[in-house]
C-alpha cells in the first residue's frame, strides 16, 4: 500500500512536469533582447563655416576729364566777361560795362557777341561814332545776327542815316520776325524818312506782338499824312526801342 502512494505520486508528478512542458511550447517564444551597444555614441556634428575672405574694396579710378582745349577755356572766359559786360549795363555801371566788353574783345576778337556788347556800352555812352564802327564789326563777323543788324540799325538812327538804318532794320526783321522791337525800329527810320505808310505798317506789326512803343508810335501817326508839310509831328516823341541783346553769337 505504501509502495502504491509512491507509484501514485511518481505519476503525478511527470503528468504536472509534461503539462508544464507543453504549457512553455504554446507560448511565443521569447525574444531575445537587443544588444546593448557597447562603442561611445556619436557626437553630434558640429559644422564650423569657414571665415568668409574680407571683401577687399578696390579703390575706383577717379575719372578724369579730358582736359578742355585752350580754345573751350577762352570761350568760357570770353562768356563770362560778357555776361558781366551786360550786368553793369543793366545796373547803369557804365564804365565796368565798357572795361569788361574791351577785354571780351581784345580775348575774343573774331566773336560777334564781344564787339555787339561793346557797341551796346557805346551807345548808352552816348558815343555813337564808336558804337556804329563796333556793330558794323558785329554784322561782319556774323550777318545772320539780328541782334547786331538791329543794334546797328538804331545807333544809324541815332547818328541821323535813315537809309542805312533802314537797311540793317529789314534785314533784321527777315532773320527774327518775331522781335516787336525790331519791327518798331524799323517804323522809326521809315517815319524819320517822312515814310508814313511803311512806318505805319511795321508799327502795326510791332503792336500785334505786343509792342508799348509801337502802339503809342501808330496812335500817334492817325490822321497824319506826312511829317513835314503838316507839322503835326515832332520827332523827339517818336519812341525808339533799347538796343538789343547779343544773342551768343
Amino acid at each position: 500500500m505504501r509502495n502504491y502512494k509512491y507509484i501514485v505520486r511518481a505519476f503525478l508528478g511527470a503528468a504536472a512536469i509534461s503539462t508544464l512542458v507543453a504549457a512553455c511550447e504554446d507560448e511565443q517564444p521569447l525574444k531575445k533582447p537587443t544588444p546593448i551597444a557597447t562603442t561611445a555614441p556619436s557626437k553630434p556634428e558640429v559644422r564650423v563655416e569657414a571665415p568668409k575672405p574680407a571683401e577687399v574694396k578696390v579703390a575706383e579710378t577717379p575719372k578724369v576729364e579730358p582736359p578742355k582745349a585752350e580754345e573751350a577755356i577762352e570761350d568760357e572766359s570770353v562768356n563770362e566777361l560778357l555776361g558781366q559786360s551786360r550786368d553793369a549795363i543793366n545796373a547803369g555801371e557804365l564804365n565796368l560795362a565798357l572795361k569788361l566788353a574791351r577785354q571780351a574783345v581784345k580775348k575774343a576778337p573774331s566773336r560777334s557777341a564781344a564787339f555787339n556788347t561793346l557797341g551796346r556800352v557805346q551807345l548808352k555812352r552816348g558815343e555813337r561814332k564808336d558804337a556804329i564802327a563796333s556793330f558794323e564789326k558785329a554784322v561782319e563777323l556774323n550777318p545772320s545776327s539780328s541782334y547786331a543788324q538791329n543794334n546797328l540799325g538804331l545807333a544809324l538812327i541815332y547818328d541821323g542815316k535813315y537809309d542805312d538804318a533802314i537797311e540793317a532794320l529789314e534785314e533784321a526783321t527777315q532773320l527774327e520776325p518775331v522781335e516787336p522791337y525790331m519791327w518798331n525800329n524799323l517804323g522809326m527810320a521809315y517815319e524819320h524818312l517822312d515814310r508814313l505808310e511803311e512806318a505805319r505798317d511795321a508799327y502795326q506789326k510791332a503792336a500785334e506782338l505786343k509792342n508799348d512803343f509801337a502802339s503809342q508810335n501808330l496812335a500817334r501817326l492817325e490822321g497824319v499824312k506826312t511829317v513835314y508839310k503838316t507839322a503835326k509831328l515832332d520827332k523827339s516823341e517818336i519812341k525808339p526801342e533799347i538796343a538789343a541783346p547779343d544773342g551768343g553769337n
